[in-house]
């Protein structure tokens, strides 16, 4: 499995350079961290950059659409035949949380929002998706809004193509939306934490318990590396803690209500294995 990523700057001021940067140095650390080997982190930029010993392709992007730099990265390696296994696209603030093996798939895994859409911030692509990946370009340059995701969403669930996507469990990408909901759905530990660690609320929903889960889901590993690179709340704040005294309760009757429903389905998984349902 390779690990790629994609940073793509223009002069828009919410994607700084120095930024990016601090971003790409603490995925680096944190995959090595994890014992990646260097040959297996790919890095796609439309700049020179390099660190520990992974250097950048460099390679023009479309700056038209920068949310879906990963899959022209992606076109970029399947047209230059880099790819021979599988591919983790990943965004730059979605973090390996504990070292994980690549998920049963056909050709792309992906998981979903807390709703039944996808969210293309963690896939995993198989060597026969490079019609797909082509397919998806042709929708981000035909839509009026250039988004990665509606493209995705609209390609992955058209009647050609529905077939060789599969829904992995949400543990590959656990974000903020939604987060009690794709935590509870999750196997445990989490194997992707989705969050700007610039984002204090975010931080504070993965780290410190804002939503009153229960449990830290960074680990100490993950929050060790972050912290080289990131100033980090170690408590919640005056409007954290006031938003975990106020969810606490209802986040208790959800995880009851969402695992309840895990384990029905479990069972119904069961019989239908085992035939007893037509």
């Amino acid at each position: 499995m390779k690990n790629f990523m994609v940073a793509n700057i223009n002069n828009d001021k919410r994607y700084k350079k120095e930024k990016i940067e601090i971003l790409l140095k603490a995925q680096i650390d944190n995959s090595i961290d994890l014992r990646w080997k260097i040959e297996d982190i790919i890095l796609l930029c439309n700049f020179k950059f390099e660190f520990m010993g992974v250097k950048a392709i460099v390679n023009e992007l479309d700056h038209k659409c920068l949310t879906g730099s990963k899959m022209f990265g992606m076109k970029y390696l399947f047209d230059n035949n880099m790819v021979n296994d599988v591919i983790w696209a990943h965004d730059l603030d979605a973090w390996q949380n504990v070292p994980f093996l690549c998920p049963k798939i056909k050709d792309v895994g992906i998981a979903s929002y807390n709703i039944k859409k996808y969210n293309g911030g963690s896939v995993f692509w198989n060597l026969k998706a490079k019609d797909i990946v082509d397919k998806v370009i042709r929708t981000i340059l035909k839509e009026d809004r250039h988004t990665e995701e509606n493209s995705l969403n609209k390609v992955f669930r058209s009647k050609k193509y529905k077939d060789r996507i599969t829904e992995i469990d949400n543990t590959f990408n656990v974000g903020c939306s939604g987060f009690v909901t794709r935590w509870a759905r999750s196997i445990k530990p989490i194997r992707v934490c989705h969050f700007h660690p610039y984002n204090r609320i975010a931080w504070e929903t993965h780290a410190l318990d804002r939503n009153a889960v229960g449990v830290k889901c960074v680990s100490d590993r993950l929050e060790k590396v972050l912290r080289k690179y990131y100033k980090l709340n170690t408590e919640l704040e005056l409007d954290g803690k006031q938003a975990y005294k106020e969810k606490k309760e209802k986040t208790l009757l959800k995880i009851k209500e969402i695992e309840e429903l895990n384990e029905q389905l479990r069972i119904i998984d069961i019989f239908l294995k085992k035939g007893f349902y037509q």
